[in-house]
């Protein structure tokens, strides 16, 4: 199970505001890829703790975090 949420922060007089754009649960990353129209192999990218890619750092890039949701046992 996943969690993606995308959204862009926003800086204003107040201070900081996340715009969330989309948050939701998918079974797969695959699911991920086709309700985002990426490819697998981005989302895979997106969901890894690497480094940010070096797309990820435009001004006007929205931030997409894909994190595992753990299983809790019963």
């Amino acid at each position: 199970m996943f969690n993606c949420k995308i959204y862009h922060t926003e800086c204003n007089q107040e201070g900081t505001l996340d715009n969330i754009l989309h948050n939701k649960n998918y079974k797969t990353l695959k699911e991920i890829s086709s309700e985002l129209g990426l490819t697998y192999q981005q989302v895979a990218d997106l969901s890894s703790r690497k480094q940010l890619k070096k797309y990820q750092e435009f001004k006007y890039f929205p931030k997409i975090e894909i994190k595992r949701i753990k299983k809790q046992s019963l």
